[in-house]
């Protein structure tokens, strides 16, 4: 290590804030000043390997597997944060150590694809919905399709098919919020449906099902048909449905069960 950069880490121990990526002021100066840029980078080598070690794998097997030093993944790291700093957008609202997390993923993965063949194993909706659950809670915010591609290694069609299917259930987990605040501010969907007296099985089949096959259904089904589904996935319920579309509950109620019945015997 060089002498400034000893001397970079040392400043830090003293005055971490100085060099604090949490600090909206210190991104903006290091869009400005380069010399300050190199400074804080040293400062915050644990963002890339915290980076590594959680998304990509242990940086022992990487050396191994790849031919490299770890000084090279540090440098790959390095210039991911420097491509983070730079399009990153202040005003987002989001915490830059976040949004570095997958440039500097992304940097690294690219390389590590050029140099030799990354072999995946193949991932069930449910086991990529559950790593994407968990990359929301690290991250505080759900990235973009193309971001989850990266930090998963999944491609985007995988993911977007993995959202569709999960969609509906992650919605009935969530806090229900209606007009005044519930005496029971951890209720969610589900259990509002259950104290309605709602059937919260055919519920979840409604959404779970019409996710799942929504593209192969509108080959099957009527226009008028179509137009049930699309408002029943949107939040409407079978009254406001039937008056949108001015036909009555029981032919709301009717196209949904034959829309079950469709999606039931494709996975039958």
């Amino acid at each position: 290590m060089s002498e400034h950069a000893v001397f970079v880490k040392q400043r830090l121990g003293k005055k971490k804030e100085q060099y604090s990526l949490y600090n909206m002021e210190n991104i903006r100066r290091c869009k400005e000043d380069s010399e300050y840029l190199g400074e804080v980078i040293l400062a915050n080598e644990d963002l890339i390997w915290h980076s590594v070690h959680k998304y990509i794998g242990k940086p022992e097997t990487l050396v191994k597997q790849y031919c490299l030093e770890k000084a090279d993944i540090l440098q790959l790291g390095r210039m991911g944060i420097i491509k983070a700093i730079k399009a990153f957008d202040i005003a987002r609202g989001v915490k830059f150590s976040s949004f570095a997390v997958i440039t500097i993923v992304r940097e690294i993965n690219c390389f590590l694809r050029d140099s030799g063949h990354i072999v995946r194993p193949t991932r069930t909706a449910t086991t990529i919905l559950q790593q994407i659950s968990k990359i929301e809670t690290d991250l505080g915010y759900l990235p973009t399709m193309e971001e989850l591609s990266e930090l998963l290694g999944e491609n985007v069609e995988q993911i977007k098919k993995a959202l569709d299917v999960g969609r509906p259930v992650k919605y009935l987990q969530e806090p229900y919020l209606n007009g005044a605040a519930s005496s029971n501010e951890a209720a969610t969907a589900m259990d509002v449906l259950k104290d309605e007296g709602r059937d919260v099985e055919e519920y979840v089949l409604d959404k779970l099902y019409v996710a799942a096959m929504l593209a192969q259904l509108q080959n099957q089904i009527s226009s008028k048909e179509w137009q049930v589904l699309q408002l029943r996935m949107s939040g409407y319920n079978q009254t406001q449905t039937a008056d949108f579309l001015n036909v009555s509950q029981m032919c709301v109620s009717r196209t949904m069960k034959k829309i079950q019945n469709i999606s039931k015997n494709k996975l039958s």
